[in-house]
């Protein structure tokens, strides 16, 4: 179900709706235009998950309706503070859109990107293929006891997907706050580097694979390196030290991924 309200909605621990407490089934998309940043997930340490979107973000009129579908899938109660003028005009630029379209969006860049630690990565490359966090949990492959996201307070149907973006120092932050133990956004950090692996977005998207929850892109359980995977980088391959920092790993990747595509 859906619950509009003001866009300055605050009770974020005390739910004025139906009489009960927050629990998991409970989420919250705000739409803002304050703020430098263009989106942002997490609890803040309150009991309600919540998905802030600023208007400043391009295109942000299909992330808000894309988590709309997203979690209405899932039959969340989803709380919406926007203005009814932001509301309409999302709906109608989306008009004919829904998270699994099997193309690329406009906006949508044609790779994909994820990254991992150096012992993940063979186990990555012997199995032949990506898999979620739950899947590798109950394979008993996996020595972690939570997913990192636990930290942010993700759902828990985060962990059936693998995550990607599309570039950037995002998925290097993740690896990174792996290795600590605890959230770190610092991309000039030294963290030991894994392996970043490029993916043909518009493959995914063309088999149907691809999924959009407004923040993310992912996959569903799985994904086919043989089938899907373009090229990957390491920092044996790249030439720089295991040693080094989520924003010198991300651009170098990057930076010969671009030049790869360019000879091929």
């Amino acid at each position: 179900m859906i619950y509009y309200t003001e866009a300055a909605f605050d009770k974020l621990d005390t739910n004025p709706f139906g009489g009960v407490s927050y629990d998991e089934s409970w989420i919250l998309l705000r739409l803002t235009d304050q703020g430098d940043f263009y989106l942002t997930t997490g609890n803040g340490g309150h009991r309600l998950f919540q998905f802030v979107l600023n208007k400043k973000s391009p295109h942000w009129q299909y992330h808000f309706m894309d988590f709309i579908e997203y979690e209405s899938r899932l039959g969340k109660n989803i709380i919406v503070a926007a203005h009814k003028d932001d509301i309409e005009e999302a709906e109608k630029v989306y008009s004919g859109h829904n998270i699994g379209d099997k193309y690329l969006r406009k906006y949508e860049k044609p790779f994909l990107v994820h990254s991992t630690d150096a012992e993940s990565y063979k186990k990555i490359v012997k199995c032949g293929c990506l898999k979620s966090w739950n899947l590798l949990k109950s394979e008993n492959s996996i020595g972690e006891s939570e997913p990192i996201g636990k930290l942010l307070g993700d759902p828990e149907d985060y962990s059936d997907y693998i995550m990607f973006s599309d570039g950037g120092y995002f998925n290097e932050l993740v690896v990174m706050s792996k290795q600590k133990g605890e959230i770190s956004s610092d991309v000039n950090a030294e963290y030991r580097a894994g392996a970043r692996m490029y993916f043909s977005a518009e493959r995914i998207a063309a088999d149907g694979l691809l999924l959009r929850d407004g923040a993310h892109l992912k996959v569903r359980r799985t994904l086919a390196l043989k089938k899907y995977l373009v090229w990957t980088a390491t920092p044996k391959i790249l030439g720089i030290s295991e040693i080094t920092t989520p924003r010198e790993f991300g651009e170098k990747a990057d930076n010969c991924f671009f030049e790869f595509i360019k000879r091929t």
